[in-house]
């Protein structure tokens, strides 16, 4: 089956004002999230900045390593709605639209892990 989302008429974003207000959405959160995600391996992988058991600090660090393929899920798309087409292939438009499943679920049961073993 080979689907085609290259066809700007029926799956573009028509509106220039509304484009810019997604890229500018986008930009924001990933760059926060970047940003966060970042502060909070660094501090807890190098300096051990959080005085916590140890199962709860490492829980942290792979919630925060699904927000970052979240946020590289978001690259992706940010690409092809500044570029107004999806020039990434089928690979990775395949990629991007699975990796959420996986790195939310996986995230929703850390953080219940989270919540119950305190």
């Amino acid at each position: 089956m080979n689907v085609s989302f290259t066809n700007y008429t029926e799956y573009g974003i028509h509106n220039q004002t509304l484009r810019y207000c997604w890229i500018s959405y986008f930009l924001f959160t990933i760059l926060s999230s970047f940003i966060g995600d970042s502060i909070i391996l660094l501090a807890s992988i190098r300096y051990n900045a959080f005085k916590l058991h140890r199962a709860i600090v490492t829980i942290m660090q792979h919630i925060a390593v699904c927000d970052l393929l979240n946020s590289i899920n978001s690259v992706l798309f940010l690409v092809t709605l500044i570029s107004e087409q999806n020039n990434l292939g089928s690979v990775l438009c395949s990629v991007s639209g699975y990796l959420p499943y996986f790195s939310y679920s996986v995230s929703f049961y850390l953080t219940a892990a989270l919540t119950s073993i305190k």
